[in-house]
């Protein structure tokens, strides 16, 4: 008797036409199962296929509809895909889909996209086919990008073609799309703004707002981030409103999704600038600057900011861009802004400095003299001014107006100035400390001895600064100024501890003044001997370390007062001492058996010394221990 296995194994066999004959009779049979169904249903599938493929039609419509008459099983999801391909194949439009699909599958989807875009000419608006179009302008395309600027238009061509399709949104489709334009556009050679609202930012999905981590922790931009970064920057270059007003909002959304990355607030202030709505920008702009002080551009942004608000505070900030040294084939437009300025207040050698620097950059590059400059060269008051060898002088005394905009926000920090040191193998680089007060012990703070005109200033003046803590947790200075006052260190006070430890082999003591704060000081260091309970007087300054916040000594000397009873405590109680020779009172204070040795302890006496707070590090946890025995009974 024929069974359903005895029809898999002809089909497994390569014998169709067999199998699909035992498949007939099992199908008249009363007793079938739905194994049957499916045998039949496989045989009907590959007939299908094997006569489609060969261009033989006869019997395609028999096939077809047996095939849609058997009875799938509802949890067979292959075979119900494949009967689905396989009635598709019954008809000349689905022989050409499956046509596109296999010259898809040999990697020829020129070929492919040509039978679709017949398809649709037929069909147009039909969904899946426009799906499976879309795919394959994201398979010709995907490639290309890597191929330089002589597929740009083919891939421009393809975009094109895409944004036209009636296809899923938001997908997975639409996603690797817009990825596409995301490569073109960051190399500057792509619309982004345009294409955005095009494709409708409204469609970004969950998983596109996600940053990617890779294998080695690297964490990299996500998509809906790459692609409002670029799309913001271009809409502020092209100073097209739609665009500009467009992006507005979903910039704001990136800010607030990826608050560390400060090119999203950089082109915020620039797309506010480009809408006249300067106040707004001055404040975008000024968190710009703030992080990146150092770069010319920032104070470039902040100067066109300004000058546009009227406020003459911008020739300060383009001083300020200037100082930051650019390379000249950068610096000309602040150059010529600033010449600009200067002609107004009537300050000619200083005029005439820039434009002349701005000429001879030009001239070198060989790049194309703007009309301003060749206007000016021939003015009477540039030919009868003198030649300067350098504004910086200018520069710096017209800094401080950028200064004081930029950092007005942030409060001034008393400080005491610390001490100058170098690294090994840095000398020609030196560093210098500064102490920051706060509530509690005075915030350690290294910067370059050139960064700030401090030179020659001795460790304990008094000063003010202006900084605020970065991304990385590190107190970034801006502004350092004087400060009067009669009293050195100033921002330090004296705390009362304990000395714990006292090590002759490493010749320095160790001292605690809470639990969380302690810290050792060289013999060197110190101006009188030492012993385990004695007090100390110490000027603290704290920074901090990969593990933790660290404390410094800045002064120590010994102190007649008593340390805290939380350090410190004399006891007099009960001891009890076990088989080994170690110690404990009533309230478990442990005495070392040292002590107990030396001074003949017995178990039940009464004890009387002093007992320090100590950290057991293999309990991992704070107790007390006697130091020292003074009598018992």
């Amino acid at each position: 008797m024929i069974t359903s296995k005895d029809i898999f194994a002809k089909r497994k066999a390569g014998q169709i036409d067999e199998a699909y004959q035992m498949a007939l009779q099992r199908m008249s049979v009363p007793n079938k199962d739905e194994w049957d169904d499916r045998a039949f249903g496989w045989c009907l599938i590959d007939l299908i296929k094997r006569d489609a493929k060969a261009g033989e039609q006869t019997n395609l419509s028999h096939y077809r509809q047996q095939l849609e008459a058997i009875a799938v099983p509802e949890n067979d999801d292959v075979l119900t895909k494949q009967r689905q391909l396989a009635i598709s194949l019954c008809n000349p439009e689905g022989q050409l889909v499956n046509e596109a699909r296999q010259l898809s599958k040999a990697g020829q989807h020129d070929n492919a996209i040509a039978l679709y875009q017949k398809l649709l000419q037929d069909n147009p608006g039909d969904p899946e086919l426009s799906i499976s179009f879309g795919w394959e302008l994201y398979r010709l395309s995907k490639p290309l990008l890597s191929k330089g600027d002589n597929n740009l238009v083919k891939i421009k061509k393809n975009l094109n073609q895409y944004m036209k399709l009636n296809v899923e949104k938001p997908s997975l489709l639409h996603a690797v799309m817009l990825q596409v334009a995301a490569k073109l556009a960051s190399d500057d050679r792509f619309n982004m703004a345009a294409f955005c609202q095009l494709w409708n930012l409204e469609f970004l999905r969950p998983e596109d707002w996600e940053r990617f981590k890779t294998d080695d922790g690297k964490e990299l931009p996500a998509l809906a981030e790459r692609v409002i970064q670029q799309a913001s920057k271009d809409a502020a270059k092209g100073n097209d409103q739609n665009s500009l007003v467009y992006i507005l909002p979903y910039l704001g959304k990136a800010i607030s999704t990826y608050p560390d990355n400060i090119w999203l607030v950089l082109n915020k202030a620039k797309v506010l600038l480009e809408l006249d709505r300067s106040d707004d920008a001055l404040a975008f702009s000024i968190e710009v600057t703030r992080a990146k002080s150092n770069e010319y551009w920032a104070w470039e942004l902040l100067g066109n900011i300004t000058a546009k608000k009227g406020d003459e505070v911008s020739l300060s900030c383009y001083c300020k861009a200037l100082l930051c040294s650019p390379d000249d084939r950068y610096s000309s437009k602040i150059r010529l802004k600033v010449a600009t300025l200067m002609i107004e207040r009537g300050q000619f050698p200083e005029a005439k400095y820039e434009i002349k620097r701005t000429l001879e950059a030009k001239q070198k590059e060989g790049t194309k003299i703007p009309a301003e400059i060749e206007d000016y060269i021939t003015e009477d008051w540039y030919l009868d001014a003198s030649i300067l060898a350098s504004n910086d002088e200018f520069y710096r005394s017209q800094k401080g107006s950028a200064e004081d905009l930029l950092f007005s926000q942030l409060p001034w920090i008393t400080a005491n100035l610390g001490e100058m040191f170098t690294i090994p193998g840095k000398e020609s680089k030196p560093k210098r400390k500064l102490y920051l007060k706060t509530a509690s012990d005075p915030i350690e703070v290294v910067i370059p001895e050139s960064k700030f005109n401090i030179q020659n200033s001795l460790a304990g003046s008094a000063i003010r600064v202006k900084g605020e803590w970065d991304a990385q947790n590190r107190f970034q200075i801006h502004l350092i100024s004087s400060r009067n006052s009669e009293v050195k260190w100033d921002v330090f006070f004296e705390r009362i501890g304990v000395v714990d430890n006292v090590n002759q082999q490493k010749k320095l003591i160790h001292f605690l003044v809470e639990t969380k704060i302690d810290g050792t000081i060289p013999f060197s260091n110190l101006n009188e001997e030492y012993k385990v309970g004695d007090s100390i007087l110490v000027r603290l300054s704290k920074y901090t370390t990969k593990d933790g916040t660290r404390y410094r000594v800045l002064s120590a000397k010994k102190s007649c007062s008593v340390a805290s009873q939380s350090l410190r405590k004399e006891f007099q109680e009960l001891v009890r001492i076990n088989d080994t020779g170690l110690g404990f009172t009533s309230s478990e204070i442990f005495i070392p058996p040292d002590l107990v040795k030396i001074h003949n302890l017995k178990d039940e006496g009464l004890v009387e010394g002093v007992a320090l707070l100590t950290f057991n590090k293999k309990r991992s946890e704070w107790g007390w221990k006697a130091v020292s025995i003074n009598n018992f009974n």
